[in-house]
Formats: C-alpha cells, sequence, structure tokens
C-alpha cells in the first residue's frame, strides 16, 4: 500500500514536468549523423518548417497532435508521403521516428531550442 501510494504521489509531481500545452517553438537533432540534422518549426500545434536533408522542405506541411504525440506529413501525393511522428519524452524533448519512401526510417532525438 505504501509503495502504491509513493508512486501515486510521484506521478502526480512529475507529470507537470512532462506536461505542455503544445509544441510550439523550434525543435533540433539529430546534427552528429553526419551533419544530416533536423529542425522544426511549430507555431502551436502548427507545424510551418521542416529543414532535413540539408534544405527546407518545400512541401505543404500538415500536422496533427494526439495526447503526446506530434505527426507530421509531407509529400508531393498521398501516395508518396514522407512523415515524422514525434512522441514527447519531456517537456523540452522528443523522440523522432522519420520515413520518407524509397530512404526507409530514421530515428533520433530532438529537444525544444531556447
Amino acid at each position: 500500500m505504501k509503495n502504491a501510494l509513493l508512486a501515486l504521489l510521484l506521478a502526480v509531481i512529475v507529470t507537470p514536468a512532462f506536461a505542455a500545452d503544445d509544441w510550439n517553438g523550434t525543435w533540433a537533432g539529430n546534427w552528429d549523423n553526419n551533419g544530416d540534422g533536423a529542425q522544426l518549426i511549430m507555431a502551436g500545434n502548427t507545424a510551418i518548417g521542416l529543414y532535413w536533408h540539408g534544405d527546407y522542405i518545400p512541401d505543404e506541411l500538415n500536422s496533427s497532435v494526439n495526447g503526446s504525440t506530434l505527426t507530421i506529413t509531407w509529400g508531393p501525393t498521398k501516395a508518396n508521403e514522407s512523415s515524422a511522428i514525434l512522441t514527447r519524452e519531456s517537456a523540452t524533448t522528443a523522440h523522432v521516428v522519420m520515413h520518407e519512401p524509397g530512404r526507409g526510417i530514421v530515428e533520433f532525438s530532438v529537444r525544444l531550442q531556447h
């Protein structure tokens, strides 16, 4: 009983530290991967810029948030669509799974820049 109460108290204290109202700001990471860094610019929960493979993605970005997960898609057609799925690890860090047709999957971490 004591352990359960302690776990509940810890969850109540720690959860607000990881909570965030939205994804607003600039998230960046993966720079140590042969210079193939990523930068994601968010206005609230809307993706407005994505730097990847040495340039900004020219396609329209579509973004949606479900709990602590942000999904961004882009591409010339639905059949050739790329995606980035970010899962928040804390208020300032997230894990990214990037998928591009023909290039496979890349995983890395990003941090909110201040």
